[in-house]
């Protein structure tokens, strides 16, 4: 590791699983970056709608046979993929916009000897509310029952500061490639949610950090895949992943009792931020 570039190859992945208009939004913002040296690369989860109709020639897809979710489906992705040239990976949710500047930003921020140190993540803001923040950090206390995101429902103008996190969202998730290869990917028993936590815990113990990035912003159209932030899919969704975690760190027994703290403290915010 430890490479240095004054302009870092990057390829930006995108998971896709029906995405209809969204992902071509998405890439329509990425495309409009003025940074040089990126490709975009669609994972696609075995799509049954026309989400990827119309994208540019430029864009490279990898077809899966079967949707895999977030863990399988990135790690498979990523393997077929990437090529000695590239030297970042930003794992990118189709539902997102980013500003022109944004690749170019990434690239100012992780430009540094000791980027491939760190797992990097940035100041995400409500698509519908871009006042709004939905990430500026995140908190993991699995005794506390806290997996949470710092500064969520925050003024867009708080947290300026660059600053060591507990974790970064999958959302928006930059590392150096060797970072994901050191790691093995995700682990695949998580299929959606809690598979960033778990993958930054691991990170953790090999000395790589987190570290939330406040400079570069993107609109996050949140939960589109799964029906919506309040969906009953996607509560059971993240019960499930919750008891994995759980599960994969402590015995059962105080497994049962962490996921009871985390689902009372999920639902009522407990350990969150004023305001959430």
């Amino acid at each position: 590791m430890n490479r240095y570039s004054n302009t870092p190859r990057i390829r930006v992945y995108l998971l896709n699983w029906n995405g209809g208009e969204d992902i071509k939004d998405c890439v329509d913002s990425l495309e409009s970056n003025r940074y040089e040296n990126f490709s975009i690369t669609i994972i696609d989860n075995n799509s049954s709608d026309s989400s990827l109709h119309n994208l540019s020639d430029s864009i490279d897809i990898v077809p899966l046979d079967k949707n895999y979710g977030f863990s399988v489906g990135y790690n498979i992705g990523i393997k077929e993929s990437i090529i000695d040239d590239d030297e970042y990976i930003i794992l990118l949710n189709y539902d997102t916009i980013v500003e022109p500047n944004f690749i170019q930003s990434i690239a100012n921020e992780i430009n540094n000897p000791e980027s491939d140190k760190y797992i990097y993540g940035v100041k995400i803001l409500y698509y519908h509310n871009p006042d709004i923040i939905w990430y500026a950090g995140g908190k993991v206390r699995l005794k506390e029952g806290i997996i949470l995101h710092e500064g969520i429902r925050c003024n867009s103008e708080k947290y300026t500061q660059s600053s060591l996190t507990d974790y970064v969202t999958g959302c928006c998730m930059i590392m150096h490639k060797d970072v994901f290869s050191k790691l093995d990917g995700f682990d695949s028993r998580f299929f959606m949610y809690n598979e960033d936590v778990d993958f930054c815990l691991r990170a953790d113990k090999i000395g790589i950090k987190c570290k939330f990035l406040s400079t570069p912003m993107i609109l996050h159209k949140v939960s589109l895949s799964i029906g919506g932030n309040y969906s009953i899919k996607k509560i059971l969704m993240k019960l499930k992943s919750g008891y994995q975690l759980y599960r994969k760190y402590y015995p059962f027994y105080n497994a049962a009792i962490f996921v009871i703290l985390y689902i009372i403290k999920t639902t009522f915010r407990i350990g969150s931020n004023k305001n959430q």
